[in-house]
């Protein structure tokens, strides 16, 4: 019996937790913190250092390669006229 009752409570608890975060992620986006970071802010709970960091590089590499097309566009096209 003790087994199930401590079953019960980590599920529970990770149910709580998860209702915790999405309810901090909505606040986030309520007051426009989609503009200013990078991720909500469950991602920070979720994730250890070292895998924001490779996940934020990752981002910032592809933001990087997307400017970079962007502009090569851009002066594709004013050579172009």
């Amino acid at each position: 019996m003790n087994i199930a009752v401590s079953i019960l409570k980590k599920s529970l608890h990770h149910i709580f937790f998860r209702i915790k975060l999405k309810s901090m992620d909505d606040i986030w986006y309520i007051m426009g913190g989609n503009c200013f970071g990078l991720f909500p802010p469950s991602f920070y709970y979720t994730h250890t250092e070292k895998e924001i960091e490779l996940i934020t590089s990752e981002k910032i590499e592809k933001i990087k390669k997307m400017t970079e097309q962007i502009r090569a566009l851009k002066n594709d096209s004013v050579l172009l006229d």
